[in-house]
């Protein structure tokens, strides 16, 4: 009698363990299974990350090139036809014509010479020369220049990441140069400012811009504020070259955005 309790103990025993390992068992496949599946939504959500990215990169490098297209027959076409105007205009002022020399022909001479100057404005805004002759520091510059023409302190310039800047590859450089272009084009469309400032220094080993102005501000969080295709597009070239952003703003207070990039130095530079 006892011998038969033993055994059904013994039974009870492996029939318990047996029902534990087999528990573990199904719950050691299952973790597996799951941790399988979120590794394969994740790599199957990067993939869809790096595509959108891929087919972005291919937009924007294809509107790069017909701005590139579109500057040039600018600035060689319309410019080069202005200017010829221009020049046989001075050849008929300096004539004795007394025509020549009435208030309405001197205003057709400045109206002439300002549509020269804003054909010169959009085509360096198409297809920026400074970037790819001189860098990133005079193609900022070149944005103060028309955009603060006669007005010296409109937008302050501050760079003390200069050795950086000039560094960096030409789309990630073209790509913060039109970012900050946009965002000075929103300043002067919507923001009614009087000052705009744009800092670079790093921190780090991260570069940042630090782009700032007085204007009206707005309310983030007003979900009937819509972005606008500016807003996208700086979202866009941003999320592109994997930088990171922080916009901080309120009503009347000013529009500040604060944006950081890992510097990526070329392999071989010093």
């Amino acid at each position: 009698m006892q011998k038969l309790t033993d055994n059904i103990y013994i039974l009870v025993t492996l029939a318990m363990v047996g029902t534990f390992m087999l528990v573990v068992s199904f719950v050691f496949i299952y973790a597996r299974n799951q941790k399988r599946l979120i590794q394969q939504k994740e790599k199957a959500h990067k993939a869809a990350l790096d595509h959108q990215k891929a087919l972005l990169n291919a937009v924007i490098q294809s509107q790069e090139k017909e701005r590139e297209r579109i500057g040039q027959d600018l600035h060689d076409e319309v410019g080069g036809s202005l200017s010829n105007l221009r020049i046989l205009i001075n050849r008929f002022e300096n004539s004795d014509a007394e025509e020549y020399k009435d208030p309405p022909y001197q205003l057709y001479k400045q109206l002439i010479d300002k549509i020269i100057q804003d054909v010169r404005n959009i085509s360096h805004s198409l297809s920026p020369p400074g970037l790819t002759l001189f860098g990133f520091s005079e193609a900022l510059e070149e944005i103060k220049d028309v955009v603060g023409a006669g007005n010296e302190s409109f937008i302050s310039i501050t760079n003390h990441a200069e050795a950086a800047t000039e560094s960096l590859p030409h789309h990630i450089a073209l790509a913060l140069l039109r970012v900050l272009q946009e965002l000075v084009t929103n300043t002067l469309k919507h923001a009614n400012a009087k000052k705009i400032g744009i800092s670079l220094f790093m921190k780090g080993d991260l570069l940042a811009i630090h782009y700032t102005d007085d204007g009206n501000g707005y309310t983030l969080s007003d979900k009937k504020t819509k972005k606008g295709m500016g807003t996208q597009n700086i979202e866009s070239r941003l999320n592109m070259i994997n930088a990171r952003y922080t916009v901080k703003t309120a009503p009347d207070k000013g529009f500040s955005m604060f944006i950081c990039f890992k510097e990526e130095i070329p392999s071989g530079s010093d």
